[in-house]
């Protein structure tokens, strides 16, 4: 909200990113940092990623507009004493400094980490690395492909007959930058309260491991490791496998009506699904046959789970995905919307949180929308988005101040 404080007024940022460390500098600009990408002459390499939009600008990246608007552009050649001179005395004015490596080599990190605590040693360095410091992978090339293996999300993804698959977005940086946002902040925190500064060590790799929750303890708590699965697939402890994606009249839902250990939450959505299938002239004996989700759930046959499975799809294939939602909610049936695109924009649900927000940027000829409100904060909102900074868009302005004798 235009006006409003926000919770980071007053704290700058320097960011020195391609995809990972952008993610974490759009966070802290959200939350009203003043955030100063500090780039080279033209602009960094990440703005031209693909896949790129037109703009009045020329072909730009759509991730790099998407995770940069709100934030200014120095331009500063940091291999340079001088440039490497003048991003210290930056440093002196700064609180936090986020960085990853598809945009800075390790040698560099050291280098301009070793200035900036010389000039501020209150400063956060946060580095954004796919295996950490220290580890034997320190020095290892990655990608978010190869981030996505390492982590376990591959192993979890694709039909099982099959080789693995990607998530298609690339979510491994996209999580290394938000985690290295709560990261920067704890020890901002710290430097807060002691006048220390820290270098905050950000792993991809053990990001994405935190991101496969119950699969990460199948093993401790069932003595088996989850099987990957597609839209069918063996869930948890079963002795067969289930269908979690399911067609409707007019889309997809994931659902795990039976099977599954989901405990007493699952016996009263499969309870409430029986119901209004009955009132609906769907009453096969399959339904009741067996104990679908109480302690016997782990001793049916794949014949019998395929049987009822004939007889719900035939059921779910019957309604729109909006009329299975609006009972789900009234009736707490454990489904779920498997929404396009398109699709979460018309959610009505994000519409009435407003969850989104039109950024207007009249130099690139663009006016979108854009899912960003993803904080709701009563006393200190989120900033509203602006426009994504031309290469050096603000070099002029803060450097300015340097004559003054300060950069603040």
């Amino acid at each position: 909200m235009t006006g409003s404080k926000q919770a980071l007024n007053g704290v700058r940022v320097l960011e020195l990113s391609a995809l990972a460390g952008a993610v974490a500098g759009r966070v802290l600009a959200d939350l009203g940092a003043e955030v100063i990408k500090v780039e080279p002459e033209g602009g960094e390499p990440f703005r031209r990623s693909v896949p790129t939009v037109p703009t009045a600008y020329g072909e730009e990246s759509g991730a790099w507009l998407a995770f940069n608007h709100g934030k200014k552009s120095v331009t500063l050649d940091i291999d340079s004493d001088e440039g490497l001179a003048t991003f210290a005395r930056l440093c002196k004015t700064a609180d936090i400094v986020v960085t990853d490596w598809e945009r800075l080599t390790l040698a560099q990190m050291d280098r301009l980490g070793a200035a900036a605590r010389d000039a501020n040693p209150a400063l956060v360095f946060a580095e954004i690395l796919p295996f950490g410091r220290g580890a034997p992978y320190q020095d290892y090339a990655a990608t978010d492909t190869t981030l996505q293996a390492l982590g376990g999300h591959l192993y979890l993804n694709g039909d099982v007959d099959r080789p693995p698959v990607r998530i298609s977005l690339p979510v491994g940086l996209i999580q290394g930058g938000a985690e290295a946002a709560s990261a920067a902040l704890m020890a901002y925190h710290h430097s807060l309260k002691t006048g220390e500064g820290q270098r905050v060590d950000v792993s991809v790799q053990e990001c994405i491991v935190w991101t496969l929750l119950n699969s990460t303890m199948a093993w401790q708590i069932l003595g088996l490791n989850e099987m990957r699965g597609g839209a069918i697939r063996k869930e948890r402890a079963n002795r067969f496998f289930t269908r979690l994606v399911w067609e409707t009249k007019d889309g997809y839902i994931f659902f795990g009506p039976v099977g599954g250990g989901g405990g007493a939450a699952r016996i009263k959505s499969y309870e409430a699904l029986v119901k209004w299938m009955n009132e609906d002239g769907f009453d096969d004996p399959i339904l009741t046959k067996n104990d679908w989700n109480g302690d016997g759930q782990f001793f049916i046959s794949q014949e019998d789970y395929d049987a009822v499975t004939a007889v719900i799809m035939s059921f779910i294939k019957a309604k729109t995905t909006e009329e299975l939602m609006e009972r789900a909610v009234r009736e707490r049936i454990l489904l779920a919307p498997i929404s396009s695109v398109a699709g979460v924009f018309e959610n009505r649900q994000f519409r009435a949180r407003g969850l989104f927000r039109k950024l207007d940027d009249p130099a690139r000829g663009l006016s979108v929308e854009l899912p960003s409100h993803w904080a709701n904060l009563s006393e200190t909102p989120l900033a509203d988005p602006r426009p994504a900074p031309a290469p050096g868009a603000d070099t002029d302005a803060i450097f300015a101040k340097e004559t003054e004798g300060s950069l603040t």
